[in-house]
């Protein structure tokens, strides 16, 4: 059986070693922290514990569980994903899967804004970006699910809120459309769908898309610098700008040259029309009106094809629309959440 086949059918089965070998790492990584070691037993790489504030949202001691923790899941022999955790109460959890090509520390500004009142924040770096392993192959939206199917399998998380921004909203909606366990709502934002080249601009997105992928194999950072250009409204000035140095560096020291190059051949070839009327789950759609990167029909079509999605518009945001307008995005992502 194929991945594709095997994504089908909405159970979330995955190989029993690699789940096995998963919570037996993330329970000696868990053990470690509360210890005070180093998380190293098992080839556990954890990240030193960063304590939360004294008080919960809900008002009550928030010593149990505000840990900041990464450790690696196995998701397929040999290959290894970057999990952060910022377990902040029980009133649920969010899993946040990060655009093309970053890590998922360009979302830790929510992921804390979520822990702080109450909920298990996680954010994933999808295979071959941030922390996560980065093998030859393979790539694509079918086994960026299946990975994420594995993470929360492993860490046995349920009733989630999947969250996915630009190609990590693609990518979470394949896994809405395959499975229908564990992702109970879903929110999506600036998401490269039906298709990245669709609507009135395509023939401008096809130009822009084959002119990254010429990049790619050239000098990624020249690619990787006008990206950094257009990818805010409220930052600009890469030369001036210490946070835009740190977002540039993201797609360069963060991320892998063959998986930025396989996303970039899944934004090209993957059409998601047919995903999007398999999902049921309640949906929220995140665009902004001035992204120049996915365009707003991108939106508009995934909130018209998913029953019952509704759309939130953003007005002054450009792409990066969890930086730019930041009250908004956490406040609207907290509030459907909460449902």
């Amino acid at each position: 059986m194929d991945e594709k086949d095997s994504l089908r059918g909405g159970d979330d089965t995955a190989p029993d070693d690699v789940v096995a070998r998963g919570r037996a790492r993330l329970t000696t990584s868990r053990r470690s922290l509360l210890v005070g070691g180093t998380g190293a037993a098992l080839g556990v790489a954890a990240a030193a514990v960063v304590p939360g504030s004294a008080e919960a949202a809900d008002g009550s001691s928030a010593d149990r569980g505000r840990h900041r923790f990464t450790t690696r899941v196995p998701v397929a022999p040999g290959v290894q994903v970057a999990v952060t955790d910022l377990d902040g109460g029980r009133k649920g959890t969010v899993v946040l899967v990060p655009g093309w090509p970053l890590s998922s520390v360009m979302l830790e500004n929510t992921t804390l804004f979520l822990a702080d009142r109450g909920y298990r924040a996680v954010a994933l770096d999808l295979r071959g970006f941030g922390e996560s392993d980065a093998p030859y192959g393979p790539y694509g939206y079918d086994v960026w699910c299946s990975d994420i199917r594995t993470v929360l399998r492993t860490m046995n998380l349920r009733d989630v809120t999947l969250v996915g921004h630009s190609m990590g909203g693609a990518v979470a909606l394949r896994y809405a459309a395959r499975f229908r366990s564990r992702v109970s709502r879903l929110v999506v934002a600036e998401p490269a769908a039906p298709r990245f080249v669709y609507g009135p601009k395509s023939a401008d997105l096809t130009a822009g898309l084959a002119g990254l992928i010429e990049g790619y194999a050239n000098d990624r950072s020249q690619v990787v610098r006008a990206l950094t250009k257009t990818f805010f409204s409220t930052h600009t000035d890469v030369t001036t700008d210490p946070f835009l140095q740190f977002f540039e560096r993201q797609g360069l020291d963060g991320a892998s040259l063959v998986a930025s190059r396989a996303g970039l051949y899944a934004l090209r070839d993957t059409d998601l029309t047919a995903d999007l009327r398999r999902i049921s789950i309640p949906t929220r759609v995140f665009h902004a009106l001035n992204d120049q990167i996915v365009p707003y029909d991108h939106g508009q079509a995934v909130a018209a094809a998913v029953r019952g999605a509704t759309l939130v518009t953003f007005t002054t945001a450009g792409h990066g629309v969890y930086i730019d307008e930041r009250d908004k995005f956490n406040a609207e992502l907290l509030a459907f959440a909460a449902g």
